[in-house]
């Protein structure tokens, strides 16, 4: 019980530390013991996937040769005069020393030589063998053209055979002088030349053999012998070792008990070659292999986990404080304390975790003060807009009433008014929509405009200067009306001249300006700084130009401080309210204004 009761008041960093070095321990000696066992199982299947792997490059080698000997042959048969030449020997010997037809074959055996630079020599001979023709990259040696190429062992095998191409591996082919030893072994391809005379009987008038570097044969052997421990042998299709990373077995027999059956891990022909690769593991190399192993494994582990031990217990002193910070942090935000904040000392995970507590609790803290302000201005406005109906909906119906009895009168004038004064009622009854089409906020305007003309007569003035284009732009419902009342209410000349008022809109750099001028009395410079301070909410306390408050704060809570009211004034000379506003159209406005809200 008192050890249960330890652990459970051990902090959670301490658990997690003591967690992960004993599941670090349990893994790193799985996984230690799964390699051995991986290692012990499948060395052979290692070695097997070598071999395999150079067999196919080896493979792919033979077949890239034999496809170009085929395509060889086909060109000789159809485009160029050679296998013609050859052909008049059989009628003319004699022809196919005339020199035009010289030229021809020394130029295309030259010219096939160069076409691969794994060509070491080209070979063209008649049937018969007494006419041969060669051309070598080799420098060093010339090929005989005096020799008997059909006295060749593979030659009499390749006459009666089928119209196939047979490939030979020879380390010494008997037509080259022996000066050029160390540098004749070949990878040989023959074709077969027929009489283009009878091209249906098939009758060989001559063959083509193109001797190519075993170059990469060779690398793909030593590659073997590099890269695994066992013995690997080369045999060719008379059974005789061609290659083998044990000396001794060179040109040896391959039979059958030649090595241990139990130590053969693959024996692999390759096709058009006729070469067969043989290699093979004892099972003594195997363990010895499989301790060594071992040793590494066993030491490797040992060090990890003391290391690993050493860096957790370093770790787990250094974060524990730092976590303890964290906590306490946490727990003042609990209590409503947002104000508080973490240090930020480092770019690790705990700082950028500190980082973004200090973050959040600063945008909480604006969020509830942005949700609560912006909440209690539009109620603010909402309640500004109720202060001119009773009962929207009864009035509208009244004065629709009243409006067709005037129309029945022929009361024109009055059934204008009363048409106005409905779109307002009509216009302050849906609360449902807070930004709304700038078109739509002109006809308000223009309809409340028009009922103030009712009243002022000449003595009001209104000029408009709306670009089509900008129609279709949103802006918060009622901006507009609280600032063109607040110009009918104390912006009329003292000198009984008309209140001339302009609205001007225009459009910069992402922004809709609008401002709205008036010829009127204007402010002295005191109490326009008074106006400035109560809008921007210096005062608190007044009534003074509550409107205009009213929409300068509802504009910055939806779109932030770089948008709003500001106003200029001369006394005497009139004054000037401008609103900029983000000059979005009504759905990106309400996007905006959404995305604003939700963080």
């Amino acid at each position: 019980m008192k050890i249960r009761k330890r652990i459970e008041n051990t902090s959670i960093f301490t658990k997690i530390s003591f967690a992960t070095v004993v599941l670090i321990i349990l893994c790193s000696l799985a996984t230690s013991s799964f390699q051995l066992i991986n290692f012990t199982l499948n060395i052979k299947g290692r070695d097997q996937l070598l071999v395999s792997e150079a067999a196919e490059r080896i493979e792919q080698f033979m077949l890239d040769k034999y496809n170009m000997m085929y395509n060889q042959r086909i060109l000789m048969h159809s485009t160029d005069h050679i296998a013609n030449i050859i052909s008049s020997t059989r009628t003319n010997p004699s022809e196919i020393y005339q020199s035009g037809n010289l030229n021809k074959i020394t130029d295309y055996l030259t010219a096939l030589c160069y076409s691969d630079h794994m060509i070491m020599d080209t070979i063209l001979f008649t049937s018969d063998g007494k006419n041969a023709f060669s051309y070598s990259n080799v420098s060093s040696r010339k090929i005989s053209i005096s020799y008997d190429y059909n006295a060749l062992p593979y030659i009499k095998e390749f006459q009666d055979a089928s119209d196939t191409l047979t490939t030979i591996y020879d380390a010494a082919p008997p037509y080259l002088p022996q000066s050029t030893k160390g540098n004749d072994e070949v990878v040989t391809f023959i074709g077969k030349l027929y009489d283009m005379n009878y091209p249906t009987k098939k009758i060989v008038t001559g063959y083509l053999m193109m001797n190519f570097s075993p170059e990469e044969i060779s690398s793909t052997y030593n590659e073997i012998d590099n890269a695994a421990d066992g013995e690997y042998l080369v045999v060719n299709g008379t059974s005789k070792i061609i290659y083998s990373n044990n000396p001794s077995y060179i040109n040896l027999k391959y039979k059958k008990g030649f090595l241990p059956e139990s130590d053969i891990l693959s024996n692999k022909t390759i096709s058009l070659s006729g070469l067969k690769i043989v290699s093979a593991v004892s099972d003594e190399k195997l363990m010895k292999n499989v301790w060594g192993i071992i040793q590494k494994i066993i030491l490797v582990t040992g060090l990890s986990i003391l290391c690993l031990i050493t860096i957790v217990t370093v770790l787990h002193k250094y974060y524990k404080g730092r976590f303890h910070d964290l906590a306490s942090a946490i727990t003042l935000i609990s209590q409503g304390d947002f104000n508080t904040r973490l240090p930020v000392n480092s770019d690790d995970e705990i700082g950028y975790l500190s980082q973004t507590f200090n973050t959040m609790c600063e945008t909480l803290d604006l969020y509830i003060k942005k949700t609560y302000l912006a909440e209690t201005q539009r109620r603010t406005a909402e309640l500004y807009a109720l202060q001119a109906q009773i009962n929207p909906h009864f009035l509208a119906n009244t004065l629709e009433s009243i409006r067709m009895r005037a129309l029945e009168d022929d009361n024109y004038e009055v059934a204008e008014m009363l048409a106005n004064l409905g779109n307002l009622f009509h216009w302050m009854k849906d609360f449902n929509h807070d930004i709304v089409y700038l078109e739509d906020e002109i006809d308000y305007i223009e309809s409340y405009l028009e009922l103030q003309k009712f009243r002022f007569g000449d003595k009001l003035c209104v000029l408009m200067n709306v670009p089509p284009d900008i129609l279709y732009f949103g802006i918060p419902k009622f901006t507009l009306q609280p600032i063109i009342e607040n110009n009918l209410t104390h912006g009329f000349p003292q000198n009984g001249q008309p209140l001339e008022i302009s609205i001007h809109f225009q459009v910069c750099d992402n922004t809709i300006t609008l401002t709205i001028t008036d010829n009127g009395t204007g402010m002295r410079e005191e109490t326009l700084s008074d106006l400035q301070d109560h809008i921007a909410g210096i005062q608190t306390h007044s009534s003074y130009g509550l409107a205009l408050r009213n929409v300068h704060t509802r504009i910055q809570l939806l779109f932030g401080k770089q948008y709003g009211l500001s106003i200029n004034s001369k006394l005497y000379r009139g004054t000037a309210v401008v609103v900029t506003l983000p000059a979005l159209e009504k759905k990106e406005m309400e996007k905006y204004v959404q995305n604003d809200y939700c963080g």
